[in-house]
């Protein structure tokens, strides 16, 4: 068998605009990684910007402020700050890296100037699904002759190169998030907002409009009634946390929790059912992280789902901004205790196949082969 990994340690930069405090998927694929390619003897730094509540963390270089802004219907992030460009080279330079991998390699700021100043070859990974990008229309020779200077261009769906080549073009590698299916697993402990007397559906995500939210929040009344009693756990905030309390009216079986990190996996694990009825994604991470646990799943039935799950396999789907359907599809599962243990059971066993180590291997195969470190045939 061959061994696609490289064939000596490496030290690596991995650059992005998203990591903790905040919250979401490209943050978990830099972690994850790093986690995984130091275990296989690489060194990793993450550079990333200064953001509110951030604790000092050991290999995370911080460069400039991180400001949110509202972006492709959600809560972008973009770093300011004076000697930006600068300060990343230096970083860059006092690194001497291998490999520089962007996250979202055309996005202000970060990736672009870690694109512009690296001194070896950059690897850039794409994460997103959009309709339509008045910069890219506007601003597409600039960011062509960027994309046109990354070693390898790998997006996490196909969802995501359907969106991009709409404007660039590009040899795309197609590589998934990964999930961590120790962390996310059957048992983990019930958090004490859980309530064990009613069946439980479980929201967990940011508060951007684009997730769905409110229609959930006005499904959930619809189905919850004396003959069918149930709890709809929120997790998750933003901007918008005020806004969705106003809307659940103080109703005592919508428990608001804010946003969790460590104890994500318990949410899903003693939850019934994991709604997500998001409007536009490249890749559902979340639906992953319910799949590990063996929680079923009702989503809306989009190209970035499409990518994860099927209907009827370890999910549910219905059409998306359809609150009927989500309805019919959310009391379909409530009332069925066999088509639910069936789709979890189903999708515990296919999120193995997107555990971390087989997708590091991936990307770590793209790194030998841009650097022509491809190992010898094993033995």
């Amino acid at each position: 068998m061959l061994d696609r990994t490289p064939s000596r340690p490496l030290r690596i930069a991995l650059v992005t605009e998203y990591y903790y405090p905040h919250l979401g998927g490209i943050c978990e694929h830099v972690h994850y990684f790093a986690r995984e390619a130091r275990e296989y003897g690489h060194h990793v730094d993450i550079i990333t910007s200064d953001i509110a509540g951030a604790e000092p963390m050991p290999h995370v270089l911080r460069i400039g402020r991180s400001q949110s802004v509202y972006a492709n219907g959600s809560q972008a992030r973009i770093t300011v700050g004076m000697g930006l460009r600068g300060r990343m080279r230096a970083a860059l330079r006092r690194g001497r890296y291998d490999i520089v991998h962007v996250h979202s390699p055309l996005t202000p700021v970060l990736p672009l100037l870690a694109i512009e100043e690296a001194d070896c070859p950059v690897v850039g990974t794409f994460h997103t699904y959009f309709d339509r990008s008045i910069g890219y229309t506007l601003g597409r020779r600039f960011f062509q002759r960027r994309l046109d200077s990354l070693a390898a261009a790998i997006a996490v769906s196909h969802s995501t190169t359907v969106a991009l080549e709409r404007y660039f073009d590009a040899d795309w590698r197609v590589i998934p998030n990964g999930i961590d299916a120790d962390f996310f697993n059957p048992d983990a402990s019930r958090p004490r907002e859980v309530r064990t007397d009613v069946p439980v559906i479980l929201f967990l995500g940011r508060f951007d409009p684009r997730n769905g939210l409110r229609m959930l929040m006005d499904t959930f009344r619809r189905i919850r009634g004396p003959q069918r009693p149930a709890q709809l756990v929120v997790v998750g905030g933003g901007p918008l946390n005020d806004h969705y309390r106003r809307l659940a009216k103080n109703d005592p079986d919508i428990t608001f929790v804010g946003p969790v990190l460590e104890g994500r996996p318990g949410y899903y694990a003693n939850s019934s059912i994991y709604a997500c009825p998001t409007t536009k994604a490249s890749f559902g991470i979340t639906l992953l992280e319910s799949m590990a646990c063996a929680t079923p799943i009702v989503c809306s039935d989009i190209l970035g789902f499409r990518d994860v799950v099927k209907n009827g396999r370890e999910a549910v789907m219905v059409p998306e901004g359809d609150g009927g359907a989500l309805a019919d599809g959310l009391v379909r599962l409530l009332e069925d205790d066999t088509l639910r243990a069936r789709l979890g059971s189903t999708g515990r066993e296919i999120a193995q196949g997107y555990a971390w180590p087989r997708v590091t291997e991936q990307v770590l195969g793209v790194y030998a082969d841009v650097l022509g470190l491809v190992a010898a045939p094993a033995a």
